[in-house]
């Protein structure tokens, strides 16, 4: 079962009310069954964060740090997310409990999900190469992450993934 970025699936959960459609995402999500192809997943909406909001990024870029209790994710107006941000993490993670998730399509540059970059924290739209805080649980659990970048990849291995 693929965990899927709500947003990418064209639902408006991002902070701005908005979603970020894919349309071969949805395409893909067409032929598929929700539950037991995919699960579509937001963890900050999990976390019970209005939409919209501020938006928030990881102060540094690290996610390791906040993880470890040593960093923050903040809004652009100095909100401190960082619960809820632990928090929606831990939601999804739950799901890894209940569902057989081999993969995980997440959204590139955010501070939950960002599979390869994240957000610098100085809400410049600069981003560095790093992982979400979901990203990094996931990928300790051995889950490989794709993004609407790297897709393609995805449907290169999606019979490694529908086969576990």
């Amino acid at each position: 079962m693929i965990l899927i970025s709500k947003c990418l699936a064209g639902i408006p959960c991002r902070y701005d009310g908005k979603a970020q459609k894919q349309e071969a995402i949805c395409q893909w999500l067409a032929n598929k069954t929700e539950g037991v192809d995919y699960l579509l997943v937001c963890p900050e909406e999990a976390a019970g964060l209005p939409i919209p909001r501020n938006p928030g990024e990881i102060q540094n870029g690290r996610g390791d740090l906040v993880l470890a209790g040593q960093g923050k994710v903040l809004s652009s107006a100095g909100e401190d997310y960082t619960e809820a941000f632990l928090l929606g993490a831990e939601k999804v993670m739950a799901l890894t409990q209940s569902f057989p998730i081999t993969a995980a399509v997440l959204k590139e540059k955010s501070p939950s999900c960002g599979s390869h970059l994240v957000y610098d924290g100085t809400f410049s739209g600069k981003t560095i190469p790093g992982k979400g805080i979901l990203a990094i649980k996931l990928a300790a659990f051995d889950i490989p992450l794709f993004s609407e970048q790297t897709w393609g990849d995805f449907l290169q291995q999606e019979k490694e993934f529908s086969n576990q």
